[in-house]
């Protein structure tokens, strides 16, 4: 069953039906479904099918937006419910997450701090488009232990190394543990700035955090 939830949750997303993918969504819920899988499986490959049309030029913007409104209508069900099995209250530590400057594209961040949340880490999501500047008062606000960068577009990768040199300016580079993400970032980007860690994905992007905060 979870298989063929999946599956029509995937092509709800793909076909840009927000109606449909809640649908699909509260019924996995319904039938006690695992929301992690419907998740990583459904709402993630979906997206990540549209990202490579999108490459092709076989999908434009509007429905790149389209397709992540559907997502975030699948994710108004699943979320709630991922949370809601987290059951620890003591909180692994704090993360800050944004999107870099010059990139809009926040759904993949999303999924994350989402994953997160479920694995009782505190997260402060500061949004997309964001300065360097604008990061690291968030950060120094906030008393994060942990800073997550996300970009979707290669033009905007630079950010990151940009952030990174920030933090080495300011004197607070060993403060925070930085880690990398999003579509076009890779293992050896991440080395090549100097970052601590790197998701792949949204569960390895919680998996490296929890290890760096040595949990």
């Amino acid at each position: 069953m979870l298989e063929l939830t999946i599956g029509q949750l995937r092509d709800a997303i793909v076909a840009i039906d927000a109606d449909k993918a809640r649908e699909v969504a509260q019924r996995g819920i319904d039938d006690g479904l695992d929301p992690l899988g419907m998740i990583n499986e459904g709402v993630r490959s979906a997206l990540d099918l549209m990202g490579e049309r999108f490459a092709l030029g076989d999908i434009f913007v509007p429905e790149i937006v389209l397709g992540a409104k559907a997502a975030d209508a699948a994710l108004e069900v699943l979320e709630p419910e991922l949370l809601r099995r987290g059951s620890s209250t003591e909180k692994l530590g704090k993360v800050l997450m944004a999107t870099v400057k010059g990139d809009i594209h926040d759904i993949g961040k999303n999924i994350v701090t989402l994953l997160m949340k479920a694995a009782d880490l505190e997260v402060v999501d500061i949004g997309a488009d964001k300065a360097g500047e604008e990061i690291l008062a968030a950060a120094k606000e906030h008393k994060v232990d942990v800073i997550g960068l996300s970009a979707l577009l290669t033009t905007t990768m630079p950010r990151m190394k940009e952030m990174l040199e920030l933090l080495q300016e300011s004197g607070v580079r060993d403060q925070y543990k930085v880690i990398v993400g999003g579509a076009p970032v890779t293992q050896e980007f991440a080395d090549a700035v100097g970052a601590d860690g790197y998701g792949a994905d949204a569960t390895s992007g919680v998996d490296v955090t929890k290890k760096l905060l040595g949990r």
